[in-house]
């Protein structure tokens, strides 16, 4: 009884994904907002946000001009601002690992941009996977003089 469920809420999610994969494609605005809108009154917030991080994700991959483009357009919604906060932390915590300084390698502005220092940077785009590097690229920006925030 259990695998029935946890396999049909399995199949909803991935198709809910691919939904809002298809529908960012279109690249409109109005019809992108109204459907994070309907599915957060039936689904919650929460869910809603993991659908549409999860075409993120998938966009990554099969459409990385669509996925920048919703960077630049939609930095208001709560699954773009969830996404660059988990961005911002696994690009700090790969350059710790890497023994990299906070501070004086680079720093983190509150909204989620990365200072960095070029050899910082080559060593961070080694370590993330093609998709994470697509995703996070835009929030990176090469600055020798660390500032502290």
């Amino acid at each position: 009884m259990y695998d029935q469920d946890f396999e049909k809420e399995y199949q909803e999610f991935n198709s809910a994904v691919a939904l809002f994969a298809y529908i960012f494609k279109f690249r409109d605005k109005a019809l992108v907002e109204t459907c994070e809108h309907t599915l957060i009154s039936i689904l919650g917030l929460k869910y809603t946000t993991n659908i549409m991080n999860a075409a993120m994700f998938q966009l990554a991959e099969s459409a990385p001009e669509t996925c920048l483009w919703i960077w630049q357009n939609f930095t208001y919604l709560e699954a773009c601002i969830s996404l660059n906060e988990y961005l911002t932390a696994l690009a700090i915590q790969k350059l710790i690992s890497q023994g990299f300084v906070l501070g004086q390698d680079f720093s983190a502005t509150a909204d989620g941009k990365i200072l960095i220092n070029e050899k910082a940077k080559s060593a961070l785009f080694q370590s993330l996977s093609h998709k994470d590097l697509i995703l996070i690229e835009e929030n990176i920006q090469v600055n020798e003089q660390v500032v502290f925030y």
